[in-house]
């Protein structure tokens, strides 16, 4: 049972939405507060933005997707 709860194919979706309101939160927090722009701050925002990159890469590899960088 806790073999499935950890590899449920649900995971990397769930993670996605979770961080993409965590983003939104810390974008939020360090438009409006000042004294929150610091630099452990901006380090730990750059950190969850490189998890979310790498959740995306996860996501496609299973859907089979090439990845692109044309915009």
């Amino acid at each position: 049972m806790i073999q499935q709860f950890y590899e449920w194919e649900n995971w990397p979706g769930v993670m996605h939405h979770f961080l993409l309101l965590l983003v939104i939160y810390i974008s939020y927090t360090l438009i409006i507060t000042r004294k929150e722009r610091t630099l452990t701050n901006l380090l730990l925002f750059s950190i969850v933005l490189g998890i979310d990159v790498i959740i995306h890469q996860i996501i496609n590899i299973r859907n089979n997707k090439d990845t692109s960088y044309h915009f």
